[in-house]
């Protein structure tokens, strides 16, 4: 076990940069939203208290007047990503996209400040930092806010889980770049069919023209998109967010009374997107008034934002069980039975360690922590063999995607190798 920790280190050393960490080396080279929240927990658990709260004072460094918070920040300039700042052109310095991720840095603030041994400087850090959490949830409240409550997303991008299936059809309704060069780098890198198609980017790129022409309005980007989707995963990691930031506002001295009012009606929300009829949480189209297709683990971190009825997770369990008739590795990131699953392509099929942590998080809320204890030893092992992969083949478990990459490095350390789900506050 030693071995395997000084190897996560050395790769968040590896992709470290001045004051943030990338994902991985030449692929994803800038500093990524939600990537940030785990990395920062990393750290922690590494014992560099303060690159863990840099991190997070870096990204949120970068947020919009709004509230808003962009899901890729460009720190420095790189040839080595497409789209870059000329497609996104948002007019900011630095420049940044002009879409967002889950808000999953909210939670890793909370559990920094929790964890960190130095009280002195958890409550310096803190409170630089509470003003910036707190706009971001009351942004989320105000302009992501769907017909059911839950939290809206205006492209897959910002689900995090980019070409996730349930994502197609609201996808196909959306103009296509056609006449955009698709310089993609990733597929340099990258074999083409482990990643999104050349459809799917004309795609995501209709919707940035469209939210670009529309200048970036951040209060109204839920309107101006062809895309709108409550997502269920979104909407449970600002729960949780929102849940654990208030859990430490009375040592703060602060006013929790709005993440208060956010969690209460996200959950509502989040309740809505609940399907009676399959057992799961389906995303649903705001556009179309439907709830979307094929299940996906979407619904399942549903699970992260605790406080669900014993019934509805004993029927998402079922249903996992079940899943692993077709495939062996937990968890896939879509039903293997439906049409659109591909146990090797991103978001389609491949096992994330970032799921399974979220997952395993969640079922130890409801109760299931003998349950969560056997994911956290699977997927442990699974990263013990093949390495701190991006993502894993749902079928034989080979390491695929990028290499070296630092939240799957960053939850070994601070959550798959230090501690059980049960006891996140053991985060060195």
């Amino acid at each position: 076990m030693s071995d395997l920790r000084a190897a996560a280190v050395a790769v968040l050393e590896g992709n470290r940069r001045a004051g943030y960490t990338v994902p991985a080396e030449g692929l994803y080279p800038y500093q990524w939203c939600w990537d940030s929240g785990p990395i920062a927990l990393g750290w922690a658990a590494a014992g560099r208290w303060d690159r863990a709260w840099s991190e997070l004072r870096t990204l949120l460094s970068a947020q919009w007047e709004s509230g808003f918070v962009p899901h890729i920040v460009f720190w420095q300039p790189c040839d080595d990503y497409f789209p870059g700042p000329d497609v996104w052109r948002t007019d900011r310095t630095p420049p940044t996209t002009g879409l967002t991720q889950p808000p999953l840095p909210i939670s890793a603030a909370a559990r920094l400040f929790a964890g960190d041994p130095d009280r002195a400087r958890a409550h310096a850090a803190m409170s630089e930092l509470w003003p910036r959490l707190v706009a971001w949830i009351e942004w989320l409240a105000r302009a992501r806010r769907g017909p059911h409550g839950a939290c809206v997303i205006v492209h897959p991008w910002e689900s995090g889980m980019d070409n996730a299936p349930c994502w197609d059809a609201p996808l196909s309704e959306v103009p296509s770049a056609d006449d955009v060069h698709l310089a993609r780098r990733d597929v340099a890198t990258i074999a083409a069919a482990l990643r999104p198609t050349d459809r799917d980017y004309r795609h995501y790129l209709g919707i940035v023209e469209a939210l670009r022409d529309a200048g970036w309005d951040t209060e109204r980007q839920a309107d101006a998109s062809p895309f709108a989707v409550e997502d269920p995963a979104f909407t449970a990691i600002a729960v949780r967010g929102a849940v654990e930031l208030s859990s430490v506002a009375s040592e703060l001295g602060a006013d929790a009374s709005v993440l208060d009012e956010f969690v209460a009606g996200a959950r509502s929300g989040l309740a809505g997107l609940w399907d009676d009829e399959v057992g799961w949480f389906r995303a649903r189209d705001v556009r179309a008034g439907r709830a979307l297709a094929p299940l996906t683990v979407t619904g399942l971190v549903a699970l992260w934002a605790g406080d669900l009825p014993r019934a509805r997770v004993d029927r998402m369990l079922a249903r996992i069980d079940a899943w692993r008739a077709s495939v062996p590795c937990e968890i896939p990131t879509c039903d293997p039975t439906a049409e659109g699953f591909d146990a090797e392509r991103y978001w389609r099929g491949p096992v994330w360690v970032l799921v399974n942590w979220l997952a395993a998080e969640g079922l130890a809320l409801a109760g299931f922590a003998d349950r969560a204890e056997s994911l956290r030893r699977s997927t442990l092992a699974l990263v013990e063999r093949e390495g701190f992969s991006e993502y894993y083949d749902a079928r034989t478990g080979a390491g695929i995607g990028g290499q070296r990459f630092s939240w799957s490095a960053a939850l070994t350390l601070s959550w798959l190798l230090d501690a059980g789900p049960h006891d996140r506050s053991r985060l060195a």
